[in-house]
């Protein structure tokens, strides 16, 4: 088996290495943060339960690390650090839904999708209901 190791800094770009047969791949990997969102956006639309994304009413104070980069398109926020990530997310829910189960969803498809495709540590997703239709 070959031996793989990869290095992403979304923000500011970085330095890729992909080892395997005999020769290292060197390279930059950027991340537009709106490609990020939009990968985010369409990782909840197929929930069974969610109706729709929503801006979200209270945005709360800015509580990300300093360095951190805080990208918002009012109804997703990604604040990036390095390799990690932190998401807030306003939904409409179908009257029914299990909020619980709903929420657990979100958080492991969100994680799965950013950790898989892009190789980001997920450390937060707040969820914000803003209605329930």
């Amino acid at each position: 088996m070959s031996d793989t190791s990869h290095n992403l800094n979304v923000a500011k770009g970085a330095t890729t290495v992909v080892r395997g047969g005999g020769s290292d791949v060197r390279g930059a990997l950027r991340i537009a943060p709106a490609v990020l969102i939009e990968l985010i956006e369409l990782t909840v639309q197929g929930i069974e339960g969610i109706d729709g994304l929503r801006t979200r009413r209270n945005k709360g104070a800015d509580l990300s690390p300093a360095g951190a980069k805080v990208y918002d398109n009012g109804k997703i926020a990604v604040t990036i650090e390095d390799d990690r990530i932190d998401v807030a997310i306003a939904l409409a829910i179908r009257r029914g839904t299990n909020v619980s189960e709903l929420s657990a969803e979100v958080k492991k498809r969100i994680g799965f999708a950013a950790g898989n495709m892009l190789g980001l540590t997920v450390r937060t997703v707040d969820i914000y209901i803003e209605e329930i239709v």
